[in-house]
């Protein structure tokens, strides 16, 4: 249970540090909006901090959240920087990641114009599924754990999955000849 608490705790500050102080090279805080900073750091803080206070006053539903969360958020990292990075990035990613992570530290090698996951997003990832793999197994020690709810996840998964594909992937478009008449 403390290593998931210290994990939790770990990935918050770190996201929030990243996300509202300039750290450049390593973060690219410098060449974004306010307002693009500061609704990152909100959304996110208010869906990292559910789980750790879950564990910290052993709120059992805050605690499922939690075990779920984690493995959301880290597919949802995958899917925003990852997919781009093979296939390509919608017109919208592509010009804030050139604005902002493009002048950053780059430890893969790049594929093209494509969006490379920089340093930062790498630790975030990595901390991430930490912090997914401790959650779900310090949820799974409870007595109490159950799959209750986890159906809401896999929608509210799906859900978030699929407003990163519309946009951040470069998607198919219909050309001239498949249109109907």
């Amino acid at each position: 249970m403390i290593v998931a608490i210290s994990l939790q705790l770990l990935l918050l500050v770190y996201h929030q540090l990243t996300t509202l102080f300039d750290f450049y090279p390593f973060n690219g805080i410098r060449f974004s909006q306010p307002k693009e900073r500061y609704t990152e750091a909100v959304i996110n803080f208010t869906l990292m901090v559910l789980p750790l206070l879950g564990y910290l006053f052993k709120i059992s539903s805050l605690m499922r959240f939690g075990a779920a969360f984690y493995f959301i958020l880290f597919a949802c990292e995958i899917a925003t920087w990852f997919v781009p990075y093979f296939f390509g990035a919608s017109p919208k990613w592509q010009e804030i990641y050139s604005r902002v992570q493009g002048r950053t530290i780059m430890l893969i090698p790049p594929r093209g114009q494509n969006p490379t996951p920089n340093l930062e997003h790498l630790i975030l990832m990595a901390l991430t599924m930490a912090t997914g793999i401790a959650t779900f197994t310090a949820y799974w020690s409870l007595p109490e754990a159950s799959t209750k709810g986890w159906p809401i996840a896999a929608g509210i998964a799906a859900f978030m999955l699929y407003g990163i594909a519309v946009t951040h992937w470069k998607l198919p478009t219909k050309s001239a000849g498949n249109r109907a008449s």
